[in-house]
């Protein structure tokens, strides 16, 4: 797949800033071999369709800004897993999660089925309950 890269610590992740981004630094540096190589600000789904009479210019602008972004895919082989990052995990992450799957499966099912994560800073008690619940594995770091 087009586009992978290694997996190490970056200056800059592609829409990732701030906390998050010192998130998923965290990350990286507790587990350094957790993956073969990611995707960031990864888009899925296809997004809006412009009027015909767009430019073309416009028009792929607009689909792909109203296109969903995971934050990260993370490759080991051939087998994906969808992460979101955030620095207070909360249930609403979850949502995005499931969302993100079901496009990127509809958009590449050669892949099979992606595993998903979410990594945090923080996560309350009911939130973990709740990702527990549903068999997401959560990363507090």
């Amino acid at each position: 797949m087009s586009g992978r890269l290694p997996y190490l610590p970056r200056r800059n992740y592609p829409h990732m800033v701030g906390e998050d981004k010192a998130t998923w630094d965290r990350f990286v540096a507790k587990f350094p071999d957790r993956f073969d190589s990611v995707d960031y600000d990864y888009r899925v789904g296809r997004g809006e369709i412009p009027p015909e009479d767009y430019p073309v210019n416009y028009a792929r602008m607009v689909t792909q800004l109203s296109q969903l972004r995971i934050d990260v895919v993370g490759w080991n082989k051939e087998k994906p897993t969808i992460i979101e990052v955030k620095e207070r995990g909360l249930v609403s992450a979850l949502g995005q999660l499931t969302g993100y799957r079901v496009l990127f499966v509809r958009d590449l099912p050669n892949f099979g089925m992606p595993d998903l994560m979410l990594v945090c800073g923080s996560i309350t008690a009911d939130a973990l309950t709740v990702f527990n619940a549903v068999g997401i594995p959560v990363e507090v770091v």
